[in-house]
């Protein structure tokens, strides 16, 4: 029988985190809302893509999600305090926002905090900063709250400027497939990730994936397979409701779990 997280805890010397799209709140309860049915559907039509990432912003900005605040809160008492480092390729940063420390995490595919132009190195502006932007999300919330969700016939959106250039949103996601991603955001995070890694060689370490899918397996899970094939001393946990599958090589020291990793950190927080 495998043992419980909590005993693999005590057992490791480092712990790596994998948070993946199991973890994304605001992409499930976007899906589940009714009133964004007819916004949904008008960013997936043909040169509306960009609005996506906008919707998802104002959603996130309204509304929050009390079981995975509680699930970020009773995996860090899980961890106590042993040396982690989490990364996730989410661009919600609610690990932050529940006990998870900055300097120990890591956001490679963006985040909320910041909007760029489409420039690999220019400068990143905070929401507050770009009145188009804060206004395009009024207007969202406003067709959102006052009319239930209800498109009036003759909508348009404009994409917020500044300075006279487009304003996106600072994430790597596939609606901005032609939009230059600024990586200014989290370079120096993972740097320290990397000086991170460099000291588990050998160490009795716990790798952690947390309902990882394949959005960004170079990320996360195909690093995740090499670093524990590597590493003698290491330990697997591989949770998902559906992509739980290991490959051969490290199935003896890999636990693969298949259940929703939000259920799975709740569960064992509570040492069922």
């Amino acid at each position: 029988m495998a043992d419980t997280l909590l005993k693999n805890i005590e057992k490791s010397d480092f712990i790596i985190i994998g948070i993946g799209s199991e973890w994304n709140w605001v992409k499930i309860g976007l899906k589940n809302d009714d009133r964004y049915k007819e916004i949904l559907e008008y960013s997936q039509e043909k040169g509306n893509e960009w609005l996506l990432p906008i919707i998802e912003y104002e959603y996130a900005y309204h509304n929050s999600d009390e079981r995975i605040e509680n699930a970020y809160k009773e995996l860090k008492k899980l961890i106590g305090d042993k040396k982690y480092f989490l990364i996730s390729d989410l661009f919600f940063q609610d690990a932050l926002l529940n006990g998870f420390e900055p300097e120990k995490s890591v956001f490679p595919c963006g985040n909320c905090m910041y909007l760029q132009y489409d420039e690999e190195d220019g400068e990143l502006f905070k929401p507050q900063e770009c009145p188009e932007f804060t206004s395009l999300v009024d207007k969202i919330h406003e067709i959102i709250v006052s009319d239930n969700g209800v498109l009036p016939e003759d909508i348009s959106f404009s994409k917020p400027t500044k300075d006279g250039k487009e304003l996106y949103l600072n994430q790597k996601r596939k609606e901005y497939k032609d939009i230059k991603y600024n990586e200014k955001a989290y370079l120096n995070y993972w740097k320290m990730y990397n000086s991170f890694l460099t000291r588990t060689l050998n160490k009795n370490m716990l790798v952690i994936e947390l309902g990882v899918g394949f959005e960004y397996p170079s990320l996360i899970r195909w690093p995740f397979e090499k670093m524990t094939f590597l590493n003698k001393k290491s330990h697997f946990i591989r949770v998902h409701h559906k992509l739980y599958q290991l490959i051969h090589e490290i199935e003896d020291k890999t636990d693969s779990l298949k259940m929703d990793s939000v259920n799975y950190i709740m569960q064992e927080s509570k040492g069922l």
